[in-house]
């Protein structure tokens, strides 16, 4: 947000002689704004989530060499939202401007199409105060009723019921036996469905190692499966379309992944920031990846439906091979 000066001339023409000529004398009042002042923006990931569910809020401020930015003492969300955690990283761009990311681990305590207010940045130049806001998200969460908080849609409580003292032991036993034969059967149907699942999502690509994917590997999974089976990509006209769609369900997945906003970063830049969160084989498969894909999106190259198909199972290597990373992931310096 480039603050220009703003320049008030008010000039009064006020002495007159006997011959009624004139001369002239004027006021110049100027209101300066500050034109250092901090950029500031925010961005959540993910935007969809259930009701108790984190979620990454990013807080981002681009200010001149000179200036101090930080969020105030005591920075709350409202009722809506619990921070569990804030941690922060600077960094200087290329055109020296610095850079300072704030990361709030957030739970969000409500249900429906919410929004995130902006958040206030506080910052100093020169001695003097500012405070400026970023934008508000919305975020949508999903409650775990059939996604509702309909109370009229869940069955009431059901009166006691008065037992009858008799012996039935054999019946306790055989009533045991039974939940458990069925309990096993049904682990086995569903670790059975699980696996089929699985198989599905991947495309058949190391079904073994698929048994460790978590939700954020599933949901960029099953996004891909879907971009698959439109025919996107069996379409001369719409492929391209097809490249964008997979470029941008991989930029989410390694934004939940790795807890950083990637939607308004180029491809340099976002390599500049998963260098810093994932290991050398990682970022060197995501940026191998991209690239292909930045050769049809912007460098005119028409790929065919083969090469469309084999870069979606690059997509889904990559979503696999990064979901194996140790639980304690690198943190940003």
């Amino acid at each position: 947000m480039k603050a220009l000066a703003l320049l008030l001339l008010l000039t009064t023409v006020a002495h007159a002689d006997g011959s009624g000529s004139a001369a002239g004398s004027g006021v110049v009042i100027q209101l300066p704004v500050d034109a250092d002042a901090p950029e500031v923006s925010a961005a959540a990931s993910p935007t969809e989530l259930m009701l108790g569910s984190r979620f990454t809020l990013f807080v981002t401020a681009v200010y001149n060499t000179g200036v101090e930015v930080n969020l105030p003492a005591g920075f709350d969300l409202g009722d809506t939202f619990e921070i569990k955690k804030t941690t922060s990283e600077d960094h200087v761009r290329a055109d020296g401007k610095h850079v300072r990311e704030w990361q709030l681990d957030v739970v969000a305590w409500d249900l429906g199409d919410l929004r995130i207010p902006g958040v206030p940045v506080t910052f100093t130049i020169n001695g003097h105060g500012g405070q400026i806001l970023t934008n508000s998200i919305p975020l949508r969460v999903n409650g775990v009723l059939g996604d509702t908080d309909d109370p009229k849609l869940m069955r009431g409580n059901a009166p006691p019921v008065r037992l009858q003292a008799n012996d039935y032991t054999w019946a306790w036993v055989g009533g045991v036996v039974f939940v458990l034969v069925a309990g096993g059967l049904t682990f086995w149907q569903l670790r059975r469905r699980r696996k089929q699942h699985v198989r599905t999502l991947v495309g058949g690509l190391a079904p073994a190692r698929a048994q460790r994917l978590d939700m954020t590997s599933e949901r960029a999974l099953e996004r891909l499966l879907a971009i698959e089976t439109s025919g996107v990509l069996a379409r001369d006209g719409d492929r391209k379309t097809g490249y964008a769609d997979m470029v941008s369900v991989i930029r989410d997945y390694l934004a939940a992944r790795y807890r950083f906003a990637t939607a308004e970063l180029t491809t340099s830049e976002l390599m500049r920031g998963l260098a810093k969160r994932a290991n050398a084989a990682d970022a060197t498969l995501v940026e191998a990846w991209l690239a292909r894909c930045d050769l049809v999106k912007y460098g005119g190259v028409r790929a065919t439906e083969a090469e469309a198909l084999e870069t979606l199972a690059g997509a889904r290597e990559v979503v696999m091979k990064t979901t194996a990373m140790p639980t304690a992931a690198k943190e940003a310096a």
